[in-house]
């Protein structure tokens, strides 16, 4: 387990995941928000803790990041102004699929030898950040957590593939395939 600040940063086979899942029953949201993040590969892994993470809060809203964060600036931040106005009142629990785009996947960002969070997601981060909601932003790529997701999550959880000779052959695509992101993770400092 590493903590970053207030980040709780933990792998899924960490027996404290468990802990985290129980605790989330008890959060409070009142003025503000709690954002978990889910960032790794393995997907069997994911869809279990997204499942004990649905038992203990409740059914999640599931949107993809995809439809909402585009190359341009201001129609990013148009499309989030209208996604939080659609969500309103009416939904507690969210689940952010394709969280990697918040990273620069598609917005001209990815090839910088450094990660920053683009304007596109540090627009994001502080627009839920008041929300009195519970999201979950569900990554493929674990060095997509740049310091601005650090600073507004309360916690990580990494799923990385399993090391056996199987969990590397499951890692192997033939079609369809979209490299890892080669630049520097902030873990790593």
């Amino acid at each position: 387990m590493k903590q970053s600040s207030k980040l709780r940063t933990l792998s899924h086979t960490d027996k404290e995941v468990k802990t985290l899942i129980d605790e989330l029953g008890d959060i409070n949201l009142e003025s503000s928000h709690y954002l978990l993040l889910a960032a790794g590969s393995n997907r069997s892994a994911k869809k279990s803790f997204i499942s004990h993470v649905e038992k203990k809060r409740g059914k999640l809203k599931e949107i993809s990041l995809r439809s909402i964060i585009t190359p341009d600036e201001q129609e990013s931040f148009k499309n989030i102004d209208e996604l939080l106005n659609y969500i309103g009142e009416t939904e507690k629990n969210i689940l952010f699929r394709h969280g990697d785009i918040l990273a620069g996947e598609y917005t001209a960002f990815s090839y910088s030898t450094v990660r920053y969070a683009t304007p596109q997601g540090r627009y994001f981060l502080s627009k839920i950040s008041n929300s009195e909601k519970f999201f979950l932003i569900d990554m493929n790529d674990k060095d997509s957590i740049d310091r601005a997701m650090q600073r507004y999550a309360q916690a990580a959880v990494i799923f990385d593939q399993p090391n056996s000779l199987l969990g590397k052959l499951k890692q192997i695509r033939l079609n369809g395939h979209t490299f890892s992101n080669k630049r520097p993770s902030l873990t790593a400092e």
